[in-house]
């Protein structure tokens, strides 16, 4: 049976527990939540990660910074008594930046209780207008983001014969003036 309400009561449950363990970077709990197994698998935003010891190692290894995020568009699937996938979006600041992220968990439940044996984290690429903004520091107000996502398209056109000029690989790129 598809969504069985305690099965969906009982994740989104651990699933809160999950969350915020995440934020606040507790480790034990963390590594708790997966299968204790050669076959658990998470692939995050830098790393695959196979097997119950390295998703600890790399728990057990990540930095505690920048893990406050918001949590939304959430859902919850159920498939029988034992199977459910936890899908979610999510907002954090990385390093001054706003992200936009994407998270999947696939648990089981085995007699030890429910496990998380596959999750899969990813990030929304970032605009190089967003990008760019965030690393000087000079937000784009709403009102005038097309315009500059018009005139940086403008820039890429006029600078494109510049870049595809042919240049042969002996030609000195630099060369010094001596007068």
């Amino acid at each position: 049976m598809i969504n069985q309400p305690e099965v969906i009561a009982a994740i989104a449950a651990l699933h809160v527990e999950y969350e915020a363990a995440l934020v606040s970077n507790d480790v034990e709990k963390l590594i708790g939540f997966f299968w204790d197994s050669g076959h658990a698998l998470r692939f995050g935003i830098g790393e695959s990660l196979y097997g119950a010891s390295e998703i600890e190692e790399f728990r057990r290894n990540r930095p505690p910074i920048d893990l406050q995020r918001r949590v939304f568009n959430e859902t919850f699937v159920s498939f029988g008594d034992n199977t459910a996938i936890v899908t979610l979006e999510f907002a954090r600041q990385i390093r001054g930046c706003a992200q936009h992220g994407r998270q999947s968990q696939v648990w089981r439940r085995f007699k030890e209780g429910w496990k998380i044996v596959s999750a899969h984290v990813s990030l929304v690429p970032v605009s190089y207008m967003d990008q760019a903004a965030a690393l000087i520091g000079m937000p784009i107000p709403p009102e005038f983001r097309e315009g500059v996502r018009v005139n940086l398209e403008r820039v890429g056109v006029i600078a494109r014969p510049l870049l595809d000029f042919p240049i042969d690989d002996s030609v000195e790129s630099a060369p010094v003036f001596v007068p």
